[in-house]
């Protein structure tokens, strides 16, 4: 859990952008963000963090939900589990991009 509290802290106003930008209000990102990281964390107890966040760029409309307990996130956040998904692909890019400067060296290999 600490890269991914360590990453929501650290890129939180980017985020918070990230989510106005798809819609949300102020309060709603608020309220998702600390549910996301929870949901994040979670799921990468099932599959790799890197697995994780690559889910969150499928567009297909199982993957997400196979991955990661969106209803949980959206009862506990207040808003709808489309908006949920909506939240998650938007911040996405941050969390890949923060993952990817954490560990340089996995991305090397794949290039």
């Amino acid at each position: 859990m600490d890269f991914i509290r360590r990453c929501f802290e650290e890129h939180n106003s980017t985020l918070m952008k990230r989510l106005i930008s798809a819609e949300f209000t102020f309060d709603q990102a608020r309220l998702f963000l600390p549910e996301a990281a929870t949901g994040i964390f979670e799921s990468t107890q099932n599959t790799s963090l890197f697995q994780t966040i690559a889910c969150l760029f499928s567009n297909s409309p199982y993957q997400l939900p196979r991955n990661i307990d969106v209803n949980s996130i959206a009862i506990n956040s207040g808003v709808n589990s489309v908006k949920v998904a909506a939240g998650l692909h938007a911040i996405a890019p941050v969390l890949l991009q923060a993952f990817a400067q954490n560990n340089p060296d996995l991305f090397l290999d794949i290039l």
